[in-house]
């Protein structure tokens, strides 16, 4: 059980970087970056919010080969904080953006001085 909960705490504390990381050419030559912020500067660059179809063809363009992954990489995203969905409609369609700004806790975190790993997203 500690075992797993250090793998899911080194995972969030990872996770913060890798939304961070650039989306075109890696400080590390011949290494891509990972899946999130391939996703995270697809969502940044553009200024409407996407679907998950948008996002899987401007994510395979960028070299993603699985579309489940994609989808994954977007619910992990908006399970961390930062991503946001919103209803699209009728059905279960909807749209992925950035969080424009942190949620309640992180904003009354940072007030009070506490550091967390997604105060920024």
């Amino acid at each position: 059980m500690q075992r797993l909960c250090l793998v899911v705490s080194r995972s969030l504390q990872t996770s913060a970087a890798a939304l961070q990381a650039p989306t075109g050419a890696s400080a590390v030559s011949g290494v891509e970056p990972g899946a999130k912020a391939v996703l995270y500067g697809i969502l940044k660059d553009t200024p409407t919010p996407l679907n998950s179809e948008q996002i899987w063809q401007q994510a395979e363009e960028a070299g993603l080969k699985s579309k489940r992954h994609t989808k994954l990489m977007l619910q992990a995203m908006r399970k961390a904080g930062a991503v946001q969905t919103k209803p699209m409609g009728k059905g279960q369609n909807y749209v992925y953006a950035l969080r424009s700004s942190p949620k309640k806790h992180e904003a009354s975190n940072a007030a009070q001085g506490i550091k967390t790993n997604f105060a920024s997203a």
